[in-house]
């Protein structure tokens, strides 16, 4: 007979006292039914369960009595602690690694402050031996280029460019190269800015050789910088730029007034110790190849639009 409860639960009655229970217990020994009173083994004749060894049957009372759990108490533990390396595979930023070697602009601007520290090097140890005008076979002649030697020495076009006359030369080269060389080789890439670079300062110091006595040098950077300021002026010529650090102007009023200046000491002083001929062919060098990049630039953005609006246009 089955007795069906309030929820629809079978009804059991208990083997030991014969009370009806909606959710019997049974037992795992003798496979008797019990109520909640009756379930234990030791509330019961279970013959199975007296069988069981005392250690065991204590393991067996701590699982089915709720209540005892709590009394047991877990035999402590000993925790160990390993420090590990992180395994993250990314590198700590390095400023020579990310920020010096990655860009060409700062590799020049180092090789530059090397090769002047070189320079000052050569002026103590060789003395009149490292520069005497007229004499070829002085050290500076071999790296700076001149009308009686470039044909000779077709490598000093290239040398030259690293090369400056002082402190001061030095220092406005590096500063202009600094803040406009990287901005630029972010816009047009490496190998571009790479080409600009060599190119302006190797046509600027063949230019300013046709303008100067045979036997003097020509050595700076200037033109390959002003090849770099002219083409950023034509890719980006509202860039905000602080003349002498405190007079904000866009970047090409200051590319206008230096080259009107070169134009005009370029006419009345060609072969002065300042090679303003050189200055004014970097600028033109540079302006050139910004209003090709900028050409460039415009047809790549017709070709995309010609993709996407090609059927409508």
């Amino acid at each position: 007979m089955e007795f069906i409860g309030h929820r629809g639960e079978k009804m059991a009655n208990c083997d030991v006292c014969g009370k009806e229970v909606t959710l019997p217990f049974k037992c795992r020994y003798c496979g008797g039914t019990f109520c909640p009173t009756h379930r234990l083994p030791e509330n019961h004749s279970c013959k199975e369960f007296k069988k069981v060894k005392p250690p065991e049957r204590e393991r067996i009372s701590r699982d089915v009595i709720p209540e005892r759990r709590a009394e047991w108490t877990p035999p402590p533990m000993e925790i160990r602690y390993e420090i590990r390396p992180p395994t993250s595979s990314r590198k700590r930023p390095s400023f020579w690694r990310d920020f010096v070697f990655r860009q060409a602009s700062m590799v020049i601007l180092l090789v530059i402050f090397i090769a002047f520290i070189v320079q000052l090097i050569a002026q103590v140890a060789l003395g009149p031996a490292y520069y005497r005008l007229g004499d070829h076979g002085t050290f500076l002649y071999y790296l700076t280029p001149s009308q009686a030697t470039v044909l000779a020495r077709p490598w000093t076009l290239l040398t030259s460019i690293f090369l400056h006359a002082g402190f001061l030369h030095l220092l406005v080269n590096g500063m202009v190269l600094f803040f406009f060389g990287p901005a630029l080789e972010m816009r047009i890439g490496r190998r571009r800015f790479l080409y600009l670079f060599l190119g302006a300062g190797i046509l600027a110091t063949a230019v300013q050789l046709l303008f100067i006595p045979s036997d003097i040098v020509i050595l700076g950077a200037s033109g390959a910088i002003l090849g770099v300021l002219g083409t950023l002026t034509i890719l980006a010529p509202r860039l905000p730029v602080l003349l002498f650090f405190f007079i904000p102007m866009p970047l090409w009023m200051v590319t206008v007034g230096f080259g009107a200046i070169s134009v005009i000491l370029a006419f009345f002083a060609p072969g002065g110790s300042i090679a303003n001929i050189a200055h004014l062919t970097g600028i033109v060098v540079g302006l050139t190849y910004g209003y090709k990049l900028k050409r460039e630039e415009r047809k790549s953005y017709r070709h995309v639009i010609r993709q996407f609006l090609g059927p409508w246009i």
